[in-house]
């Protein structure tokens, strides 16, 4: 009786052990599943997250801006929009002035006395020499420039004193400084020399100038004439540095 009392315990002790060495496995297992699981969703996870990092960093790079213009107005900045020239694929940012249409002419006017001529001539200008752009355009300038010299002066010319070729945003374009023959009449004495710094190149077939163009006859006094020629140099060039395709 006392053998089998013994063997009974001993075999309910052998029984028990063994339970727990099965439970303590099938913990170690569930364990090990559950950390393979997280490990694989935080992979997962991380893997997403950098997706993302990539869509956005892409989407930042095809929005962002060409330059970012510096505009000014009396030597302090001043707010921009985007415009474009007509129907063609010339697109820039412009300073917050009057905006005026004449003909195939676009004046950005800044308090009558100074503004920036956009003008588009023909289509059919590719292979076209760039001092040969301002010929083809230039009816169209002197027009808009008639009715806004100051001091009743008309157009009677431009004059070119320097000129240089440069590539902006790809797009290569004559650079020239000088000044609009501004009389009273044909054979007048009375003139005034209006400064202009413009540009001249060919985009989407087109023949287009941008110039800036200081309207004041002087009558402001030589400081102010000298701080309009300052802006409206300063202007045209931040326009140029944005001249694109496409609207943002």
């Amino acid at each position: 009786m006392k053998k089998l009392l013994v063997i009974i315990l001993l075999f309910t002790i052998l029984s028990t052990a063994c339970g727990k060495e099965k439970n303590i496995e099938s913990k170690d297992t569930a364990n090990e599943t559950t950390q393979k699981v997280e490990e694989t969703s935080l992979k997962e996870e991380n893997e997403t997250t950098g997706e993302k990092i990539e869509q956005e960093e892409v989407k930042e790079e095809t929005s962002e801006k060409i330059y970012e213009p510096q505009f000014i107005y009396d030597g302090e900045p001043i707010d921009s929009l985007e415009n474009s020239l007509g129907s063609t694929k010339a697109v820039y940012d412009i300073p917050k002035y009057q905006i005026v249409e004449k003909g195939l002419t676009k004046l950005y006017i800044r308090s009558g006395k100074l503004c920036i001529a956009a003008t588009r001539g023909k289509k059919g200008a590719t292979g076209m020499k760039l001092e040969d752009v301002f010929a083809v355009t230039e009816k169209t300038f002197s027009r808009a420039m008639d009715s806004n010299l100051e001091g009743g002066y008309g157009y009677y010319g431009l004059d070119i004193n320097e000129q240089e070729e440069v590539t902006i945003n790809g797009v290569d374009c004559l650079r020239f400084v000088g000044e609009i023959d501004g009389r009273v009449s044909e054979d007048s004495e009375d003139r005034f020399g209006y400064h202009v710094r413009g540009y001249a190149f060919v985009k989407d077939d087109t023949p287009l100038t941008i110039i800036g163009v200081t309207l004041d006859d002087g009558s402001d006094g030589e400081e102010y004439i000298k701080q309009y020629t300052e802006e409206v140099d300063h202007n045209v060039d931040e326009l140029m540095k944005t001249l694109r395709d496409d609207y943002y």
